[in-house]
């Protein structure tokens, strides 16, 4: 009885300890797959990084090559300011030819709703229109040519454009 005792003892100690080395090597072969995966992140993260690092100073080059044009260009406009110091220069651009009000009044006659769908009436619209815009970029195409440094003459000009080049289209 003692002898079955101390068996049955033993078996259900065989028994712990065989499913204690089964968990074990369970433990194991999960820990071995986490290293794996570590190991293996790293070197993507150290890939990356390192990309990230060359990008990084590829934009760094760029930049310095950018501040050393600029300061050219600064240079260049510092001596031309020199250049012109003691010349008579006007503060804002004068208009050498005068526009008559007359011209800038621009003619957008809309049309009759009975012939929104008339399709001779919605050419002739256009038509009129595009004649307009050309009177209207003409104008300032003139100024610009006056006062070539004057900005919003610029983009009143690119935009005039547009509008005859899209009307163009419609038509």
């Amino acid at each position: 009885s003692k002898v079955e005792e101390i068996e049955t003892q033993n078996l259900e100690l065989d028994h712990k300890v065989t499913k204690l080395t089964a968990e074990n090597n369970h433990l194991k072969q999960t820990y071995k797959q986490l290293f794996d995966s570590i190991k293996s992140s790293r070197v993507q993260s150290k890939e990356q990084c390192d990309d990230l690092i060359n990008k990084v100073n590829l934009k760094l080059v760029e930049v310095a090559d950018l501040n050393a044009s600029l300061q050219e260009k600064v240079l260049v406009i510092s001596a031309l300011k020199e250049q012109l110091k003691g010349k008579a220069v006007l503060p804002k651009p004068v208009s050498l030819n005068p526009i008559d009000p007359a011209l800038l009044q621009v003619d957008v006659v809309q049309l009759v709703p009975k012939l929104l769908k008339n399709r001779t009436a919605h050419i002739d619209y256009i038509k009129h229109t595009l004649e307009e815009a050309t009177t209207l970029w003409e104008l300032v195409k003139s100024e610009r040519l006056l006062s070539p440094l004057n900005t919003p003459l610029a983009y009143v000009c690119k935009y005039t454009r547009r509008i005859q080049e899209l009307l163009m289209i419609l038509q």
